[in-house]
């Protein structure tokens, strides 16, 4: 079983390192993008999580923490996401609900990963029930 506290401080820690900062600037709810992360520093942060924890977090599974249960084409039909395709962010990602705007791209979607995102992507891998 893995202590959510635990969890949410290795997640800073890993997102921390990638972006060579204090691990103190890195708070629980903090947007990672806002914070400096482009594709190399999610790269890494999912390896060191995979790593940490014996799992395999794949783009798809980034991608489908993002989208649901939603096809692509209902979710986002030409790149841009579709109104009920926000609503599912909004709901999926509480946490970067205020960034999530008509006009937002797929290629986006990184942008709104915070902290919190990544702790929910490792709890579903490892089965545990969020609390």
């Amino acid at each position: 079983m893995v202590d959510r506290a635990e969890l949410i401080q290795v997640v800073r820690e890993a997102a921390a390192d990638a972006l060579a900062i204090d691990p103190a600037q890195v708070g629980d709810d903090a947007n990672l993008h806002e914070l400096g992360a482009q594709s190399l520093e999610f790269l890494d942060i999912v390896f060191k999580l995979e790593q940490r924890y014996d799992i395999e977090i794949t783009r798809g599974e980034m991608e489908r923490a993002a989208r649901g249960d939603l096809s692509e084409e209902v979710f986002a039909p030409s790149g841009e996401i579709s109104p009920i395709g926000l609503d599912r962010l909004r709901e999926l990602m509480p946490e970067s609900a205020h960034r999530v705007v008509p006009g937002l791209r797929v290629s986006q979607i990184l942008s709104l990963f915070t902290v919190g995102t990544f702790v929910r992507i490792v709890e579903t891998k490892l089965g545990v029930e969020a609390a």
